[in-house]
């Protein structure tokens, strides 16, 4: 190897070793979750929704300070396969990111069609988020107004699963009904993906 080729070679190194130590180099995505981090498919799970005025809300940690939420992503379906000739009405879907007081650091809203439609009926929604800076516990919360059909997992629950009454502010423990007024506790499948 000529002197200017191990020039080259070591210039290169040597960027790249400042690239690693200075945090330039983007981080892995890290994914946060508040269900048992099964596959959905290994999950005991239903599908389940909301009507108006509630949100799904799932209490995450951030990994480290200043984490920056950049994607929800949430399993579901608008009912909607390939088999189907007409698509479903379009309604609005809405997602918060709020912090660990439950104050508004984010709102998202737009129709379903383009997030929970799928050919296979199934499918996980990707809602980018511009970089939401969160610190320790923080709040994802998925307003679904009867367009969509999330997955509620049955068992392993972490108690991290909530409702958001929108109207009044309260956060309850998220719940299912199972009749004669008895409900279980669930964990709403709700992910956030950062670095």
């Amino acid at each position: 190897m000529t002197n200017m080729s191990k020039q080259i070679v070591f210039a290169a190194l040597f960027c790249v070793t400042v690239l690693l130590f200075t945090g330039i180099v983007a981080a892995e995505p890290v994914l946060l979750r508040a269900d048992s981090g099964k596959n959905v498919t290994e999950m005991n799970t239903t599908l389940h929704f909301f009507d108006l005025g509630v949100g799904k809300a799932v209490k995450l940690t951030a990994p480290s300070q200043n984490w920056k939420v950049q994607a929800v992503l949430i399993p579901g379906t608008d009912g909607w396969n390939e088999t189907q000739t007409e698509l479903p009405a379009a309604r609005t879907i809405a997602v918060e990111i709020r912090d660990s007081d439950f104050n508004l650091l984010y709102h998202w809203s737009d129709i379903q069609l383009e997030y929970f439609t799928f050919p296979a009926g199934l499918g996980v929604a990707r809602i980018e988020v511009p970089s939401v800076a969160v610190n320790g516990d923080f709040y994802v919360v998925l307003y679904e107004r009867g367009a969509v059909m999330t997955f509620a997992e049955l068992d392993n629950v972490k108690d991290q699963s909530f409702i958001f009454d929108r109207s009044t502010g309260n956060l309850y423990r998220g719940v299912l009904p199972v009749g004669d007024n008895k409900t279980i506790p669930v964990n709403w499948v709700i992910w956030a993906v950062g670095e």
